[in-house]
């Protein structure tokens, strides 16, 4: 190596997003750690008797007009659906349009 810099991992600019739907409601967020994003997802979902939520691999684009960005979506991590108060979570994606 030509460069004194030790060997570490670079950013490969990743994040991960958490979204909760119940009905009209819902809440968000964005992390670069997996177990907070499940977390705070499944808390979110904790506060409703219903919904459901994801999280997922994003990654920041610049949107049409180069001022504002955008997400470009991956893989989903874990999906969660809540009925009458009980959250079920199930590895990878099972985002259904059941609301």
């Amino acid at each position: 190596m030509s460069d004194d810099k030790p060997n570490v991992p670079q950013d490969d600019g990743l994040f991960l997003v958490w979204e909760v739907e119940a009905g009209r409601d819902g809440k968000s967020g964005v992390t670069k750690d997996e177990v907070v994003a499940e977390k705070d997802m499944l808390d979110a979902l904790a506060a409703f008797q219903h919904g459901r939520g994801r999280v997922r691999y994003a990654r920041l684009t610049p949107a049409p007009r180069g001022t504002i960005y955008d997400y470009w979506y991956g893989s989903t991590l874990i999906t969660a659906h809540r009925a009458d108060g009980v959250t079920v979570s199930v590895i990878g994606d099972a985002w259904e349009d059941t609301l």
